[in-house]
């Protein structure tokens, strides 16, 4: 069997991590994509830190590149929200390749933005391909929960709190935190009428979605992460004053109409010194349950959880396929083509 051929739709930090794993795993890139000027001709192998060229150039026009190089997936990062990456995915989709997505929302969008989903999943069907989203949210937020809430006997609720350094992500996720904003231009982003849904509206929506559990009633409340001393950012060079917005937490409780709420706290900020990242899980019931996986290598777990879901998303049905539908995570040590369905590469 050939390899996976692969694009990277968003050569940033994300993308460098994802090219290194992806050629210790024999997929074979194809094509990379960035919209930055200062990247745009420069060899991945090279932007990615692999001390060799891949002769993949990065470049600009995504569909030249998906049109030319004929991948069978594309990993995009690019933005977090449905709305901004639909024509992304739609090209992707449209040029005959199957899609992971580091998109947040993607997670599950069936109650965010169910419009647009069901469109990508009408699309995907007709190309005969798959969308996914998936990274670090798949084994620490769905997986490994999803597990724990399946040693219980009754759940009366289930709490998770969960911190990510914005710092890790690129310059979008920095934009997307409000980082570097006043209060006051923090208040006035979330007050928007068209300010984006929580992250953690997506993962409750499929925590519930995995458990049979029928959402009833959501609520959110937002708040701002506020440096108390200068804090330095690495991805974008530049420290911001004590008393400067540095990203926010959010808090989304579901209530369900068999009686078990989910809460999920959510913070995304620019860490200070000492600082790392936190993932924590109580399920309440009988018996009462525990995870704690801090401290997490968040910026590398989500490339390896991205990375490993390919095999999955090449054998999954055709559609705008989530989490929960595919089978479970796991380790391959091989080359990922040996572990396509026989006949998908052909």
């Amino acid at each position: 069997m050939r390899r996976i051929r692969a694009v990277v739709y968003g050569a940033g930090s994300m993308g460098s991590i994802a090219t290194r794993l992806m050629t210790d795993k024999g997929i074979e890139i194809v094509g990379a994509i960035a919209r930055n000027p200062s990247k745009v001709g420069r060899d991945l192998g090279e932007f990615a830190g692999l001390g060799h060229r891949l002769n993949v150039p990065i470049e600009a026009d995504a569909a030249h590149v998906l049109a030319t190089s004929r991948p069978d997936v594309v990993l995009h990062a690019t933005r977090s929200f449905l709305p901004e990456i639909q024509e992304q995915l739609a090209l992707c989709v449209r040029n005959g390749a199957n899609v992971v997505t580091l998109s947040e929302e993607s997670l599950y969008p069936w109650y965010t933005s169910p419009i647009i989903a069901a469109e990508l999943h009408t699309l995907a069907k007709q190309h005969g391909v798959t969308i996914t989203g998936g990274g670090h949210q798949d084994a620490f937020w769905l997986g490994m929960v999803s597990t724990l809430m399946g040693a219980a006997h009754r759940i009366d609720s289930v709490y998770g709190k969960c911190t990510c350094n914005a710092d890790d992500y690129g310059a979008d996720i920095i934009q997307d935190n409000h980082v570097g904003e006043t209060l006051e231009q923090f208040q006035k982003s979330i007050s928007s009428e068209s300010r984006p849904p929580t992250f953690g509206r997506n993962l409750l929506g499929v925590l519930a979605q995995a458990s049979g559990l029928r959402p009833k009633e959501w609520k959110s409340e937002v708040s701002p992460v506020v440096a108390d001393d200068d804090r330095p950012s690495q991805s974008i060079g530049v420290t911001f004053p004590k008393g400067t917005v540095v990203g926010f937490s959010d808090i989304d409780v579901l209530h369900t109409f068999e009686g078990i709420t989910f809460t999920f706290e959510m913070s995304g900020y620019v860490y200070g010194s000492g600082e790392s990242d936190v993932n924590k899980w109580v399920v309440r019931g009988e018996p009462d349950l525990y995870l704690d996986n801090t401290p997490v290598h968040g910026r590398t777990t989500t490339c390896t959880q991205w990375v490993n879901r390919i095999p999955d998303v090449i054998n999954a049905p055709a559609g705008f396929v989530t989490l929960d539908q595919l089978p479970p995570l796991r380790y391959r040590p091989g080359p990922f083509h040996n572990y396509v369905s026989v006949g998908t590469l052909a």
